[in-house]
């Protein structure tokens, strides 16, 4: 709580009137003969007591009244914010020696730690980095109206999930650049003395891939042998331009890739899908629904991508082919990305990623006025006025009955 107008609080010295009319209002009363006092005796202790509470209750309501006013002059505001500081830290970065030190120097000046994850834990847990949500987490440390909160994390891309949200001011956000990650993502026996590695590379800036032919391996990788994929073209005799360009990429990916393929052709009146892994159709007729078949067909459409995902197992190639068209739309590569089995190299490579996104691209543009709000107390002059009627109304009641 806090006062906007303290000067105000001089309207406290009207405590005086009540108290003064209290003492002033105390006349001796009528003397009356008697000829017993028995009377006076059993009838004086509870008549006198109740009207001495009455006169005390009074005053007490009335002095608050004066309170609750001299509050509403002196603005009483009050805050929600809690008076506590933390230091969030994300798990990858706590044993870094520079967080270290700092870690130490927040903590003594009344900081408490906390990792960054659901719940924010003080003790580490086995969290894994990819189940952060930045977002998600900056709104629950919003949410607990902490009077300060400093961040460390990482940044990394893929922990950024949903809408973008502003920073308020009591929480500082600092990003930590990790260092740059080499890591063997693949390696492939192609003969007896040649195997195919292919080497992944990250840092808070990019990520990217090197491949190479080496005799020996001086990385713990597990060799493999290489994908074997069996490719069925369906075409009639109309498309056979396209064909011919489809079949040149799938050689090039062959060339390109550590991949065995074996393309088997046939027309639409005699294929057949058993033991293959992918289907291109070129042809007028329609394929045969197959849920479980990967289909890859001609459509023409108004796209700028030349190879689309139409259904679940279904894809379409949106132009007819030439040299010029394979080229421009990269076909080879798409081809590569859609067909090489490649889920597990894609979640090695997310866990190995360490790019950041940019402090420029991480929140967005906070409206002043609704962010000032947030954060400053607000005022407490509607629960004061509603209080002070309430006791109004009491105090008027008890003095009616009591014709004070």
């Amino acid at each position: 709580m806090m006062l906007t107008n303290p000067i105000f609080l001089w309207s406290l010295l009207g405590l005086s009137v009540p108290i003064a009319v209290h003492l002033l209002s105390r006349k001796e009363g009528k003397v009356i003969r008697i000829g017993s006092i028995r009377h006076i005796q059993e009838t004086s202790t509870q008549q006198f007591k109740g009207i001495k509470l009455n006169e005390l209750l009074l005053l007490a309501l009335r002095c608050v009244m004066i309170i609750i006013f001299a509050l509403l002059l002196s603005g009483l505001q009050c805050t929600s914010l809690r008076n506590e500081k933390w230091v969030v830290v994300e798990k990858s970065l706590e044993n870094l020696p520079s967080i270290k030190i700092i870690l130490d120097s927040l903590r003594k000046e009344g900081y408490e730690q906390h990792q960054l994850a659901e719940g924010f834990p003080m003790t580490l847990s086995d969290d894994t980095v990819s189940e952060i949500n930045y977002w998600k987490l900056a709104e629950q440390l919003e949410s607990m109206n902490l009077s300060h909160a400093v961040v460390f994390a990482s940044n990394r891309l893929e922990n950024f999930k949903g809408m973008r949200i502003p920073l308020m001011p009591n929480l500082k956000w600092i990003s930590v650049s990790l260092s740059q990650e080499d890591y063997p993502l693949q390696a492939i026996q192609l003969d007896s003395d040649s195997i195919f590695l292919r080497m992944g590379h990250s840092n808070g800036d990019e990520s990217y891939f090197e491949t190479e032919k080496t005799k020996t391996l001086t990385h713990t990788i597990s060799v493999s042998s290489p994908d074997s994929i069996r490719v069925l073209i369906v075409s009639d005799d109309s498309y056979g331009y396209d064909r011919g360009i489809i079949i040149a990429a799938l050689k090039g990916m062959e060339n390109a890739f550590p991949i065995k393929l074996k393309i088997i052709e046939t027309n639409s009146f005699t294929f057949s899908t058993s033991k293959v892994d992918w289907c291109i159709w070129l042809s007028d007729k329609k394929p045969h629904e197959n849920n479980s078949l990967r289909l890859i067909s001609l459509h023409l459409r108004k796209s700028n991508n030349l190879l689309i995902h139409f259904k679940s197992n279904e894809w379409e190639l949106t132009k007819h082919l030439n040299e010029e068209v394979a080229l421009e739309g990269n076909l080879t590569l798409q081809f590569a990305e859609l067909i090489i089995p490649s889920m597990q190299l894609r979640e090695i490579a997310n866990t190995k990623d360490r790019r950041m996104m940019p402090d420029s691209m991480v929140w967005a543009q906070a409206d002043s006025k609704k962010t000032e709000a947030a954060i400053l107390p607000s005022p407490a002059d509607h629960f004061l006025v509603i209080l002070l009627l309430i006791i109004l109304f009491v105090e008027r009641v008890i003095a009616y009955k009591r014709n004070q």
